[in-house]
């Protein structure tokens, strides 16, 4: 992974992006998904900021094996 997609600025360098947080994976119970969180090999879901661009707050889906984004969100936005 060398690049993301943002929904305003498009195709930018990886660079200019912040990671924050991997969120719970769906269906943990209260104590796993504060205490046991644990990254999937092949599925994780994360927080990132275009902080050197738009600022947009996004939502990733992505392998942390291979870098590649399966899915990139505007955080709060509806998908279908």
């Amino acid at each position: 992974m060398t690049s993301l997609s943002c929904p305003f600025c498009g195709v930018r360098e990886l660079a200019e992006f912040a990671f924050h947080k991997t969120l719970p994976n769906a269906g943990d119970d209260p104590l796993s998904a504060v205490y046991l969180r644990i990254n999937q090999v092949d599925d994780s879901h994360e927080y990132w900021q275009h902080v050197r661009g738009c600022r947009a707050w996004l939502k990733a889906r992505r392998n942390p094996s291979t870098g590649e984004v399966l899915e990139m969100n505007l955080l709060g936005a509806v998908t279908s």
